[in-house]
């Protein structure tokens, strides 16, 4: 976990941070940790507010037991996935549940995130032949199921593949397209997606 991490529900934005912040901005809101259960308080009141975007929660504490305390409000699971561009600099998107996504998955048993990247990309698109050229930054998001709530961390690679391979969406992962986008368009499918991949495709950008 990183100072200034960003963790995402939905479209709204948590930031963590170790140091107050200088400014705040109309529609966000900025909390100092006193303890955990003031930390979860402002967790419930933001999730619950549609006019709040953006809760800091900031401590200046110089040390992380603020930010298990807030990471101990869920169950937090691990994923891993890729940013995948072909010979042209088109990118690899999937379309599941109405919105435009990457692929990506949860860790199965003793794998290596390398090794879940590149089997949740071939398993979620039908490629064959996938080459992981380099680490990317990590996203977190929370999201609900089954009435519990997860943090999920996922661990992203950039990646390389030939467009010539056949596309299969896999169905059962409720993924109904997969395509590849040309960089110009690249802006048109984000206006359709999450926050937690909006903020690393612009960041690789």
């Amino acid at each position: 976990m990183t100072i200034g991490m960003k963790i995402f529900l939905n479209n709204k934005c948590i930031e963590l941070t170790d140091s107050r912040p200088a400014r705040v901005h109309p529609g966000n809101v900025a909390v100092e940790y006193k303890s955990a259960r003031q930390l979860k308080k402002a967790f419930r009141a933001f999730e619950a507010d549609d006019l709040q975007m953006k809760l800091i929660l900031w401590s200046e504490r110089g040390d992380s037991r603020w930010r298990e305390d807030f990471f101990s409000l869920f169950k937090r699971i691990e994923a891993a996935g890729g940013w995948v561009k072909n010979e042209r600099g088109e990118r690899l998107f999937i379309f599941r549940l109405g919105k435009w996504d990457l692929p990506k998955g949860k860790l199965s048993g003793k794998e290596k995130v390398e090794e879940a990247a590149l089997r949740e990309v071939m398993e979620e698109t039908g490629l064959k032949k996938v080459l992981i050229t380099g680490p990317l930054p990590s996203t977190y998001h929370i999201y609900t199921r089954k009435g519990k709530q997860i943090l999920k961390q996922t661990r992203w690679f950039e990646m390389e593949a030939d467009s010539k391979q056949s596309l299969v969406p896999q169905t059962e992962e409720d993924i109904s397209e997969v395509k590849w986008v040309k960089k110009k368009d690249v802006e048109k499918v984000l206006l359709n997606s999450y926050g937690s991949i909006i903020e690393l495709v612009r960041s690789e950008k």
